[in-house]
This record gives structure tokens, C-alpha cells and sequence, in this order.
């Protein structure tokens, strides 16, 4: 049998991505597999391990998780509907989005940590490894771009990400985006110095894994990756999160009708969606 490749520290990520489309969602373990890529090579002893835990992984969340985003989704539309959001009720959406995402990894890290025994040390090497190249290879990419560059890129993201729900800013919009963006704090060389941490803190519980506590010890890593961050880290990041909830509360004052029509029209695509998976 062909050997899978997969990242046993990205599962839960994967798996929270899969509902980007129906295709994606249905075909789970397939697309997780291919999506990540040179990681780690599975026997297929270890592969048919893993897929029992996938299809528990997808019914549960199909049953339960996507009923909850089901909610969310209508209770945010009918808000939407009744009025512009001020700023704490976009930061109680930013809330809810990450309790979606805890709830994930609560469910998933400790029956994923449940399995890493089963992994030989050249696989621990080969995916460490793997992970360390592709952190230093983002890591000389973007360090390659100057200042001005990350700025603008910054702000042609957000600009792209807002338009794919509102349609085209107008020119009163693209001035809240450029006076915004330059407001907001780099995060990146933070970024790549907690992952650092985090693959140190992973690589060591691989070094104990004889101990009775190793699925116990890495389970804790997965399931609360935010402990490595640092303070500083954390104070931009909640700095970040506020004014990005300012900047929506502000665009969101400023739609046209025919905006505020498009952005109800996908939310409306994304209830359709949803509540085609829960059928099937």
C-alpha cells in the first residue's frame, strides 16, 4: 500500500478549514492527506489508526459542531439586518469564532496525542523537520520584503478579504482601510518565534515519550498552544483584535445598499451551505 503523508500537528487546523466547501468537507480524509504533504510518511497499520479517528472526528462535528455555526450564522444575519455592529459586538463574533475553534481542539488533541506513540523516531525526525524548513522558508520570504511592502500586501489583503463579502469599496471605504492598516501591529517576527517555541516544547515531550504522561503532555501543547506566547505577543495581538473590530464598525456604518445586500446575500450562501451538510 502507498505510504500517506501527514502532519500530526496540523490535523486540528486542517479539519477546521474542510468546510470551506462541500467537496472539501465530504472528502475530509482524502484532502487531508494531500493537503499536507511531506510531513510525515504513515505505515498502513498507522494510516487505517488514523482514519478510524477521522470518521469519528467528521460525524461529530457534522452532528454538533455545524449546528452551532448554523446559529451563530442566523443570529449574526438577523443583527446585521436590524443595524450596523458597534465594535464589542464584533469582538463578541471574534469570541465566538475562537470558543469554535477551542471546542475543536478540546475534541481532537488528546485522541490525536493518543496516537502519537504509534510514530517511530524517524518519523518524529521527518516531521519536526519538515515543519522547522517551512517556518524558515515563510520566515525568508517575508523578511525579504521591506517595510513598505509588508504594508502594502497588508493592505491588499484586507481589502480583498473585505470585497469578497461587500463587493467593491467605495472611495470613502478605501480611506477607513488606509487609515487603518498602518495602525495595526507586525505580528510576524512574534509569530515565527512562538512556533519556534511550540516545535521546541513538541520536539522535548517526543524526547519523554517512554514516560507514562507523554499523550497526556502533548495533548496539553495542542490543546492550548497560546501558553508559548509572550506577553508582548498576546498584548499585540488583543491590540490587533480591538481595532479591527473598530475598522469593521466603521465599514459596516458605511454600506451602500447594494453592499449591505451583497453581504446578506453570503451569508445566506454560507446558511445554504451549512444546512447541506447537515442533511447529508
Amino acid at each position: 500500500m502507498k505510504k500517506t503523508k501527514i502532519s500530526l500537528v496540523l490535523v486540528f487546523s486542517i479539519l477546521l478549514s474542510a468546510c470551506s466547501s462541500s467537496f472539501m468537507y465530504n472528502n475530509l480524509d482524502w484532502l487531508l492527506y494531500w493537503y499536507v504533504d511531506d510531513y510525515v510518511e504513515l505505515t498502513s497499520e498507522q494510516k487505517s489508526l488514523l482514519d478510524e479517528r477521522i470518521d469519528q472526528w467528521h460525524a461529530w462535528h457534522r452532528s454538533v459542531e455545524l449546528k452551532i455555526y448554523q446559529t451563530q450564522l442566523n443570529i449574526l444575519r438577523s443583527q446585521l439586518q436590524k443595524g450596523p455592529l458597534d465594535q464589542k459586538q464584533w469582538l463578541n463574533v471574534f469570541d465566538e469564532v475562537q470558543q469554535n475553534v477551542q471546542r475543536l481542539r478540546d475534541k481532537i488533541s488528546p485522541e490525536l496525542a493518543e496516537l502519537a506513540p504509534q510514530l517511530s523516531p524517524s518519523q518524529v525526525d521527518g516531521l519536526l523537520s519538515a515543519w522547522q524548513k517551512k517556518r524558515e522558508e515563510r520566515q525568508s520570504r517575508v523578511m525579504a520584503e521591506s517595510k513598505e511592502e509588508r504594508l502594502a500586501d497588508r493592505q491588499q489583503d484586507l481589502t480583498e478579504q473585505i470585497e469578497d463579502s461587500i463587493g467593491k469599496l467605495t472611495p470613502e471605504q478605501i480611506q477607513i482601510v488606509q487609515r487603518y492598516v498602518p495602525q495595526f501591529m507586525s505580528t510576524f517576527e512574534l509569530r515565527m518565534a512562538y512556533q519556534a517555541r511550540l516545535q521546541t516544547m513538541v520536539k522535548e515531550r517526543f524526547a519523554d515519550r517512554k514516560t507514562l504522561d507523554f499523550s497526556q503532555q502533548l495533548s496539553i501543547i495542542m490543546t492550548n498552544p497560546e501558553q508559548y506566547k509572550t506577553p508582548q505577543h498576546k498584548a499585540a495581538s488583543a491590540h490587533n483584535k480591538m481595532l479591527y473590530a473598530q475598522m469593521l464598525a466603521e465599514l459596516n456604518r458605511s454600506l451602500t445598499e447594494k453592499q449591505q445586500q451583497s453581504l446578506d446575500d453570503e451569508l445566506q450562501d454560507w446558511l445554504q451551505f451549512l444546512a447541506g451538510l447537515i442533511r447529508a
